[in-house]
């Protein structure tokens, strides 16, 4: 997955970062938390969904960069509106990826992204050979 570097994270997750990080790379499900990703089809500016999506390992391989983490919808909008109206004051367009690649120093990277062989084996309880 493509983490952003200077990640948005909601009210009362600043200290839990890494964590989170972790269990979403590892494949755990993290019930209440919200992502906050640029949007997969190119025509919005943000798509905003559950965690708990990416236990389906489709979703978890193709998800777009992730912009923020957040306890609520509701907050994920919020953060939403705030990086569109911070876009919109500095560049004068609606240009969301663009304004927040160039809010990243040339001497960092980005976008972090960590690698797919983390994910945890899946059992397939319902795909047993005694099962008929």
């Amino acid at each position: 997955m493509k983490w952003y570097s200077r990640l948005y994270l909601g009210s009362g997750l600043e200290g839990k970062k890494e964590k989170l990080i972790r269990k979403l790379e590892c494949n755990a499900g993290l019930p209440g938390i919200c992502l906050l990703t640029l949007a997969s089809n190119g025509q919005d500016l943000f798509d905003i969904f559950s965690a708990d999506c990416l236990l389906q390992p489709v979703l978890h391989g193709h998800c777009p960069m992730i912009v923020a983490l957040t306890k609520s919808h509701e907050e994920a909008v919020g953060i939403a509106v705030q990086i569109t109206t911070e876009t919109y004051e500095k560049t004068g367009t609606f240009d969301v990826k663009a304004y927040l690649l160039s809010c990243v120093p040339e001497s960092e990277d980005p976008v972090t992204e960590y690698p797919m062989d983390r994910l945890r084996p899946r059992r397939r309880s319902l795909f047993r050979k005694n099962n008929i």
